[in-house]
């Protein structure tokens, strides 16, 4: 801590600040998980990626359809569609002082291919340059021969090709009509090519790329240091606690008009709008919409709600759920108490569908709906939001009916989970009420079904949350999703496919959902692909391997001092620093 005062003193950032015009201060619940843009795939890590590092093309305000040109400056697509080829922006600098040329897009995207690390997003990335989903290790298998390496190495090194130092082509093995909006996600952004070799990182050579397959990104120079081309550079993470960045003087798009940003990592609420009245915090995370009325009508504070003002256009493209784990990594796990029922549950509670279906009956969504949206919240019937291409409003849903949910548990387990109980964990992120409230809701039915029946819930802090699913620890937890790019593939397929990101952590795997997905991914004409989905959706009811959560209506709470922000949902913080300015 006292390292931290002395550095950012040196800098000439204090910690006030949200008064001072030339700091803007922003509280959450959520830690960084990751500084590295290969690595991150969670929100609060993608929001301080995205003000730091830049990609090749980005959004344009608002809009999730417009784009503008970031390190390129404009770009062609073959009549085939299996090559992009950008024009570079000329002299752009690192903030490490390093020039930017096309061998740090060669080396970024490559290196994300290299590595593609479990828990990554990079898979975006690889789908359509390599035609695989994991890293290489993974799809070759045990007993891979060199001559497989040096395949998968050539068609890595091929999928990105600097014709000179301003142009850069991307070789896709088949075409892809989503790519170009693939390239706008983080895990798509440039990093300094010789400050990244320089600290660590993996050389660019063929000689020493399989030594950094799939390997966890977290330790490396790139986890906790940043130096990308962006409006805003890192002063420094103290993880559990802040992040600070301040200003790049040098940006080739032009200094941003406010000085320093800090993101305070504060998981009580009422301490965030505390500070937010107070004046001590430019916004605030809200964990439920229920809290909306301590801060409107408040000296200072804009509220914009879609709920109450239809004119902002505002729609959710989250997803949350209950994500039920079939695959529970049950070594010396307290999640699950004894490994067995009665006093916990077995590794693979959840492959019984009686299971999932008792607990979907068993939520109350009325009762979330009115308690924790505040009344405006909208059931949905499979994992895409409304308005996307291939939404079915006529899937069937889990009503709340606790007559079924009891007739499902009885059956679950031959019997015996209703005979001799169960004893699990529910884990959300601490901070995050309307989780919370989620937990308590199912916690409350489900003991009240049976006495047998125990359920502790657990708020955890969010890279402790993080780190256990990807352990497989958590039988049940809440956890939501944004899109990556904005195409209906990307939440589709991410929660129902075999080889999706959630089902992939879940254990959820289905060969005739795999098939329709694989059909529907691939599908050129929109209407097909809106049969196939509709589909998918009416068989993932049947299977339930979920708990989908109603959505909210989105809203905003911000200092009046504060201008120029916008919401647009493929931002992870819903808008971008630079565009920031303060009486």
């Amino acid at each position: 801590m006292k390292k931290l005062v002395v550095l950012l003193a040196a800098l000439g950032v204090c910690f006030a600040f949200a008064g001072d015009p030339n700091t803007y201060v922003e509280q959450s619940f959520g830690d960084v998980d990751t500084l590295d843009p290969v690595q991150a795939y969670d929100s609060a890590s993608g929001q301080v990626i995205e003000n730091v590092y830049e990609g090749l093309y980005g959004y344009k305000g608002d809009s999730v359809t417009e784009y503008e040109p970031r390190l390129a400056t404009s770009y062609e697509e073959s009549a085939d569609g299996l090559t992009y080829t950008f024009k570079l922006r000329e002299g752009v600098k690192f903030h490490s002082g390093n020039a930017f040329s096309c061998k740090d897009v060669e080396y970024s995207i490559q290196r994300a291919l290299v590595t593609n690390p479990p828990d990554s997003g990079a898979w975006i990335l690889m789908e359509p340059l390599t035609g695989l989903f994991s890293d290489a290790n993974t799809e070759l298998g045990e007993g891979a021969t060199d001559a497989q390496y040096d395949e998968v190495w050539a068609t890595i090194d091929n999928s990105t090709v600097c014709l000179d130092a301003n142009t850069v082509q991307f070789n896709l093995v088949a075409a892809d009509p989503a790519f170009f909006s693939k390239m706008l996600f983080y895990a798509a952004n440039i990093v300094d090519s010789e400050w990244a070799k320089a600290n660590g990182m993996w050389d660019g050579s063929a000689a020493t790329w399989r030594d950094f397959i799939g390997v966890d990104l977290r330790d490396y120079h790139l986890q906790n240091n940043m130096s990308g081309t962006g409006a805003y550079k890192l002063v420094a993470w103290e993880p559990g606690i802040r992040v600070v960045a301040e200003k790049n003087a040098n940006y080739w798009g032009g200094a941003p008009s406010i000085a320093n940003v800090v993101l305070q990592q504060v998981e009580d609420e009422a301490s965030r709008i505390q500070a937010l009245k107070a004046g001590d915090a430019d916004t605030v995370a809200l964990g439920a919409r229920s809290s909306l009325p301590q801060v409107e009508g408040q000296p200072g504070i804009v509220v914009m709600d879609a709920a109450k003002d239809p004119s902002l256009g505002w729609s959710s493209v989250a997803v949350n759920a209950v994500f039920m784990s079939q695959e529970i990594n049950s070594s010396d796990n307290t999640n699950i108490g004894s490994a067995d029922l009665g006093l916990g549950i077995p590794a693979d509670f959840f492959t019984d569908i009686h299971v999932r279906k008792c607990f979907n009956y068993a939520f109350d969504t009325d009762t979330y709906i009115n308690d924790v949206l505040d009344g405006a919240g909208q059931v949905i019937t499979m994992a895409l939001p409304t308005s996307y291409l291939g939404y079915d409003a006529n899937v069937p849903v889990y009503e709340f009916d606790l007559e079924k949910a009891e007739e499902e548990c009885k059956q679950a387990w031959g019997g015996r989970l209703w005979d001799e109980g169960m004893y699990l964990t529910f884990s959300y992120n601490t901070g995050n009420s309307s989780r919370q409230a989620v937990a308590e809701i199912l916690k409350s039915n489900l003991e009240y079904l049976n006495p047998k029946f125990k359920i502790d819930v657990r708020g955890i802090q969010w890279s402790q949350f993080l780190d256990e699913r990807r352990n497989n620890r958590l039988p049940a937890s809440i956890i939501g999703w944004i899109p990556d790019y904005a195409d209906p593939d990307n939440y589709i397929h991410t929660f129902y496919a075999t080889t999706g990101y959630y089902s992939a952590q879940t254990g959820f795997s289905d060969p005739e959902i795999d098939a329709i997905d694989e059909q529907a991914r691939t599908e050129s004409d929109p209407a097909k692909r809106a049969e196939l989905y509709s589909q998918l959706g009416n068989l993932a009811y049947e299977k339930a391997p979920y708990i989908l959560l109603p959505q909210g209506v989105p809203f905003i709470v911000m200092r009046e001092e504060v201008s120029g922000y916008y919401r647009n949902p493929m931002l992870s913080g819903g808008w971008l620093w630079k565009d920031l300015s303060k009486n």
